[in-house]
């Protein structure tokens, strides 16, 4: 993670509780101390220097994420070195659809805006309360999980028609505090039933208002 304000601090700490290993950067030193509190490790360092992403290795990580706030000019140039020194997977926080285009132009591989992708799913979840999350994963596909209410009582999994989609796959199946990978399509539904489903972000959130 290079840049730990708030939200590049809190995404170090729920990856870090999930269990990945995270190496966390910033110019700020007081920062660098916050995060070196709950992180795998923690280094001040300036990221827009070639020569010390170099002496970082990150190319030896499997993702990395530059979350620079305020200074528009230093995300994009981190990014760009960054990428050049062979990351495998760069995501980018970015403040507004300009700076996104831009990040998109120089070769981010993910680009979040967290005020527009929170208002999404908090508008989703309004419209919808049958709906307990929906994650874009990048690429048009995204992951949704939904809670089987009176009318899906007594249906199976074969009988909704979003599980028959082309391209959307069931992921798991939640009852209680069991949770079954790819369930059997002829599972019978029960009322607080939870189905975890895959597949083109299109074809999930046109077809959710018909369950």
């Amino acid at each position: 993670m290079i840049g730990l304000g708030r939200f590049g601090l809190s995404v170090c700490k729920e990856l870090q509780d999930s269990g990945a290993e995270v190496l966390a950067i910033d110019i700020n030193e007081d920062r660098v101390r916050e995060a070196a509190g709950f992180v795998t490790q923690a280094i001040v360092a300036n990221c827009t220097i070639e020569e010390t992403v170099s002496e970082l290795k990150l190319e030896d990580y499997d993702m990395v994420m530059v979350s620079i706030g305020s200074d528009v000019n230093a995300s994009i140039l981190t990014t760009l070195v960054v990428k050049e020194a062979g990351v495998k997977s760069v995501w980018v926080k970015a403040n507004d659809k300009f700076h996104a285009k831009i990040l998109q132009k120089i070769g981010a591989d993910h680009i979040i805006l967290p005020e527009r992708d929170m208002g999404i799913r908090v508008a989703r979840k309004m419209l919808d309360k049958r709906v307990l999350e929906f994650h874009e994963l990048g690429s048009d596909i995204a992951m949704t999980e939904i809670v089987v209410g009176a009318r899906l009582l007594g249906k199976k999994l074969s009988d909704l028609s979003l599980c028959n989609e082309q391209g959307v796959q069931v992921l798991g199946f939640k009852r209680g505090p069991e949770v079954t990978k790819a369930p059997e399509m002829s599972k019978v539904l029960e009322i607080g039933d939870v189905i975890i489903l895959v597949g083109p972000k299109a074809t999930l959130a046109k077809k959710l208002s018909s369950l």
